[in-house]
């Protein structure tokens, strides 16, 4: 580094006649000046006894303590860094003896916390590499180099793997391509667009949304989700005993994990997003021999297994079809599913019902029109597009349910979120709506079957329920009958949101879930 800013010490030295003549001076005495200079006091890790410098630091401790740096260089193929750690580890950790460091087998100190070193003092500025190495004592050097020998096949070995994977990774690449070109549009209406046709770089976002531990927290949360997911597979023992298990979307791999504690012969579990990798360690923490997890789109995935009985996903969003993950799993069911397998769940259903909350109402819609005395009307317009995904008090119900859809998973089609259907909600009580209120059911037809619903009268689930406020509250008598017109369909632009509108009260309105 140059400092311009710096006086020259030479040309003041010789204009003061410091230096007459720098025949005087020689490499050697540079060097030994320099030497000189950089030498430290330096405190023995051993014992209190301070010497001159790191060297001379380095001799008494061979000499007085019986322990060589050198050889442990050589023992433990050592370098800067695992010399840093090593005094870090000394300075830091209680009981640390010559006998233990001198007896050991690896290098228990190679951790990365020990980089960080809690007070300066030379051992850490010393030039660990320029050490030369020399050989361990006759009495351990067969086993060191065993050592040695071992290690360095282990690294191979990792080596190895990750070439061996990084050629399955491109041969994957390869055959998914393909598979794109070849796959069977079958059950495709061409008019649809679906989640694989979305380019994977574009669809990054949504995979990203799953990467952090907080949306998992919240789903593992979820008690009436997760235990019903496993109360469908625990209970069905026999039915899963011996059969294969695809998890799709395996987030953290719990349902992998309920599938192998079931019986299950073998689980493949299979994400895009990087949570897989935690869900790997969960998976090995947990000694589960038989779940293979895979990072990939399924769509562009070659599976270590083409067939299996049991397909099992957690896909459902809000207003059960929001996100579009059913695109995967319907690809998982034509393309993986034995002819004689089952989804898990295997049915579900969407419904509405009639609900009046003043509060609730005025709390998101009305509040518009005096904010601070100022009139912000023109924001409901806004609202008034966007459902409210909230948990919504059940005493606020105005009307009976009317299931508007009814999906059997065995045989829909990419086409299942474009429907429309003419509704009929009966008021069970006098009020004054202001919202319709949407819902799902979902259903494992097993043996043992088990079901949960997200409706405003059963346990909150983490989907909560979707409100659909109307612009004006309309008053209601008990055993009125509401009829309408709800469709929905897939949004022309995000292939993972969805445009709802609902005719109501001689009015239409359009919502965008996205």
């Amino acid at each position: 580094m140059e400092h311009e800013d710096m006086p020259s010490l030479e040309s003041e030295a010789v204009k003061n006649g410091a230096i007459e003549d720098d025949s005087d001076f020689t490499d050697d005495d540079d060097s030994e000046e320099e030497s000189m200079d950089d030498a430290e006091p330096t405190t023995c890790l051993f014992c209190t006894e301070v010497l001159k410098s790191v060297d001379l630091a380095l001799e008494h401790i061979t000499k007085q303590h019986g322990i060589n740096f050198s050889q442990m260089k050589t023992k433990f193929n050592m370098d800067q860094y695992s010399f840093l750690k090593l005094i870090n580890y000394i300075r830091q950790e209680e009981g640390v003896t010559v006998e233990k460091l001198n007896s050991a087998t690896e290098a228990f100190w190679n951790d990365e916390k020990y980089l960080k070193p809690k007070d300066y003092e030379p051992w850490l500025t010393y030039d660990y590499e320029a050490l030369p190495s020399e050989g361990a004592p006759s009495c351990t050097k067969e086993k060191d180099v065993n050592l040695l020998v071992h290690s360095l096949q282990e690294q191979i070995k990792i080596q190895q793997d990750q070439l061996e994977q990084a050629a399955k990774d491109m041969a994957t690449l390869r055959q998914g391509f393909h598979r794109l070109l070849e796959k069977d549009n079958s059950t495709k209406d061409p008019k649809v667009r679906c989640v694989s046709s979305v380019p994977v770089k574009a669809d990054e976002s949504y995979f990203d949304s799953y990467a952090h531990f907080g949306i998992h927290h919240e789903m593992l949360s979820d008690t009436v989700r997760t235990s019903s997911y496993r109360d469908a597979l625990m209970k069905n023992k026999d039915y899963v005993k011996g059969k294969l298990v695809l998890d799709v979307g395996c987030g953290t791999s719990v349902l992998s994990i309920f599938a192998s504690q079931a019986g299950a012969e073998k689980v493949v579990g299979i994400d895009n997003s990087s949570i897989i990798y935690n869900a790997m360690d969960i998976v090995k923490k947990n000694n589960i021999e038989n779940v293979t997890l895979v990072k990939g789109r399924l769509e562009e995935t070659n599976l270590p297994i083409e067939k299996f009985d049991i397909i099992v996903s957690e896909w459902m969003g809000y207003f059960l079809l929001f996100e579009g993950m059913l695109d995967s799993v319907i690809y998982a069911r034509d393309n993986h599913l034995k002819e004689n397998g089952i989804l898990l769940p295997n049915r579900c259903t969407m419904s509405i019902v009639g609900y009046g909350n003043d509060a609730l109402f005025k709390q998101h819609v009305t509040f518009w029109n005096d904010v601070y005395g100022l009139d912000m009307s023109t924001m409901r317009k806004e609202v008034m597009h966007e459902p409210l995904i909230d948990v919504v008090d059940p005493k606020h119900i105005l009307t009976e349910s009317n299931c508007i859809a009814d999906l059997n998973l065995m045989t829909v089609n990419l086409n299942y979120s474009n429907f429309d259907y003419n509704f009929e909600l009966k008021c069970v009580k006098d009020g004054s709506i202001s919202s319709l209120v949407g819902y799902f059911d979902n259903y494992f037809e097993l043996p043992e079957p088990v079901m949960f619903s997200t409706s405003p009268n059963s346990t909150p689930t983490h989907w909560k329920q979707v409100v659909f406020f109307i612009e004006q509250p309309q008053a209601v008598k008990e055993g009125d009958v509401i009829r309408g017109t709800i469709k929905c369909k897939r949004s022309l632009k995000a292939a993972r949101s969805l445009d709802i509108s609902i005719d109501i009260f001689n009015k239409k309105y359009t919502y965008y879930l996205d």
